[in-house]
């Protein structure tokens, strides 16, 4: 836990669109850990808030909020008052909540930008490849928000791996299985640090898959970094012949 000194806070239940189901676990923090108000922050940076209950006083401790091994946020509580057993007992929940409610605004943003691929999936996992090795299996029709996202995902995810794994082996491969389709970008380099803190890079991948129903998980591989997204295909879609 941190102590700092910030400003005080003038609004009761948080910023304009805070989310519903962070204010109202943020309602249980009041009321079982005995505090009189509490926020949420989102990220690394200070300030971030999206949600709140009540109002703080100019001292508060920052509660770090982890999803797994990943830092997400933290919880913010009065220095005085607060009873650390029972915030640890609520922040695995917080910090359930809080990913949710990245995910959800990564994918409201992504939606916008999922545009039809010029020309299809393969020939942008290639253009994108940067050197790493490309597996394509043989593909199904599939919807065009889909394609985008699988494209976009897996660039991201390769230009994450250049960056932060310079010169590491990379391989990108995309296949059925069953009802989704699977996007797979690892690389060999380092991995993942046990106090990840995700960048704009992850949560934007998430939305992408987030926004046509799938999921992607970011996670230490064997070899180095493992990007995973599954993708749903939708039903009856017919092979190419």
């Amino acid at each position: 836990m941190t102590i700092v000194a910030e400003q005080h806070r003038t609004g009761t239940f948080g910023p304009v669109g805070a989310d519903a189901e962070l204010t109202a676990l943020l309602g249980l923090v009041v009321a079982s850990a005995g505090v009189g108000a509490a926020a949420v922050e989102v990220g690394a940076t200070p300030g971030h808030e999206v949600a709140r209950w009540g109002v703080l006083g100019p001292k508060v401790v920052r509660v770090p909020l982890r999803y797994g091994n990943e830092f997400v946020g933290s919880l913010v509580v009065p220095t005085v008052g607060h009873r650390p057993h029972l915030l640890a007992a609520v922040a695995a929940r917080l910090a359930a909540g809080l990913r949710s409610h990245v995910v959800a605004r990564s994918a409201e943003r992504a939606r916008a930008d999922l545009v039809p691929l010029e020309d299809g999936l393969t020939a942008a996992l290639y253009r994108a490849a940067r050197g790493a090795a490309v597996e394509v299996w043989p593909l199904p029709v599939m919807g065009a928000q889909v394609e985008s996202a699988a494209a976009s995902i897996a660039t991201e995810a390769l230009a994450n791996a250049a960056r932060h794994a310079p010169g590491a082996p990379a391989r990108v491969r995309v296949r059925v299985r069953g009802p989704y389709l699977e996007v797979q970008v690892t690389d060999e380099g380092p991995g993942l640090p046990a106090d990840f803190v995700a960048g704009s890079g992850v949560p934007a991948m998430r939305g992408r898959a987030a926004a046509v129903g799938g999921t992607c998980v970011v996670r230490r591989s064997v070899t180095g970094t493992l990007v995973e997204a599954m993708l749903p295909l939708g039903p009856h879609i017919p092979f190419p012949r």
